[in-house]
């Protein structure tokens, strides 16, 4: 991860300083992958592509592929364990309104959906039993599955750099609906617990579950209308 850092930081010195009469919200497309940290609770690679309508909106679809991490940790708090057999598929489409921009530079508000399916095989752990929260089942080893659908409000900033790179920083808030189950145990039992907060992937069933945004996009425009056409 250092090393990639450091190549995108030498694109970025080598293209921020040229001088280009591209404007960012002339009708383009452009290619992009979300650098976002694989310790999520449900780690993945995502990338995608935007198109520029030519005016304030655009129109974007991004797609995701789970990337196993051995002992992955959530962002702040232990997820399970993910052993082996780690899988997830996502699709994000999105839609933007740029209310504040220049040839250079935007702000704007987002929606973005989203659905997704992951499934893994966890190491020791457990989980909450359904519509318990001090009950739960620990177990040495189990399957689990989980499904999900929801939307995502979202504010960033994207800036052209250079004649070709584009730079988005965003964040938001969002719902889904979260389908979630184990099965396969290995040595488990029922214990009683008073934890102060678990992540989604330590309960079962049907819930509404919130969802917190963020992250840096980082884009090259692959076509971009030429101001005579």
């Amino acid at each position: 991860m250092r090393y990639f850092s450091t190549i995108i930081l030498a694109l970025l010195a080598s293209t921020c300083w040229s001088q280009s009469s591209r404007n960012l919200f002339r009708e383009n497309i452009d290619a992009h992958v979300d650098i976002v940290p694989l310790r999520f609770p449900d780690p993945s690679v995502r990338f995608g592509s935007e198109y520029m309508l030519g005016g304030r909106w655009s129109v974007g679809l991004n797609l995701g592929v789970g990337v196993p991490i051995t002992g992955n940790a959530g962002l702040g708090f232990m997820e399970p364990r993910w052993e082996k057999d780690y899988r997830l598929i996502e699709a994000r489409p999105e839609i933007k309104f740029y209310w504040f921009k220049r040839e250079r530079i935007g702000w704007y508000m987002a929606a973005e959906g989203f659905v997704s399916k992951m499934n893994a095989s966890a190491g020791t752990g457990y989980h909450f039993l359904p519509d318990s929260d001090t009950l739960q089942i620990n177990f040495d080893q189990a399957d689990f599955q989980k499904t999900k659908i929801g939307m995502i409000g979202k504010l960033g900033g994207r800036f052209l750099l250079g004649q070709r790179i584009t730079l988005d920083f965003f964040s938001g808030l969002g719902l889904s609906k979260t389908k979630s189950s184990y099965n396969n145990y290995v040595n488990h039992i029922i214990k009683r617990s008073d934890p102060f907060f678990e992540g989604e992937n330590y309960t079962v069933g049907r819930r509404v579950t919130a969802h917190l945004s963020f992250g840096l996009r980082l884009g090259l425009i692959v076509w971009a209308k030429k101001p005579s056409e």
